[in-house]
């Protein structure tokens, strides 16, 4: 059982839902959560750094542009490095890096620009300025 909590435990940090975890191993929600304050703390999803790199290369696996290959090698070298990752992950938790999905959002909601980022922006502001 320890060993599919810890595999749990990597899909959490990996971005993964309770809910999802549970529908995916068939333990209730419940007892997931219990396993990993048990056994990662009380804080255990204080752990998981949303704003981290992980989010960044979900993004990238997500890439329709990207070969399989490609997609591949980024797996390979995520799950040979995860460990790694993951204390990173946790020493950073105050540094975000942002997808570029997020940046999209961040525009549009503080800039209201939905053409391109906001460097687009800051660009044609400075052009149409000159």
């Amino acid at each position: 059982m320890s060993t599919a909590i810890s595999r749990a435990y990597k899909l959490f940090l990996k971005g993964y839902s309770l809910r999802s975890i549970a529908k995916i191993f068939k333990i209730p929600k419940s007892t997931l959560s219990y396993k990993f304050r048990k056994l990662y703390g009380s804080d255990y999803s204080e752990q998981r750094n949303h704003w981290g790199i992980l989010p960044v290369i979900q993004e990238y696996l997500n890439d329709k542009d990207l070969s399989a290959r490609d997609k591949q090698q980024i797996r390979d070298w995520m799950n040979s490095n995860f460990n790694q990752i993951v204390e990173n992950e946790k020493a950073n938790l105050d540094k975000p890096l942002y997808t570029n999905r997020k940046l999209q959002q961040l525009t549009e909601l503080e800039c209201s620009y939905r053409k391109g980022d906001w460097k687009k922006l800051f660009e044609d502001t400075l052009i149409s300025a000159y």
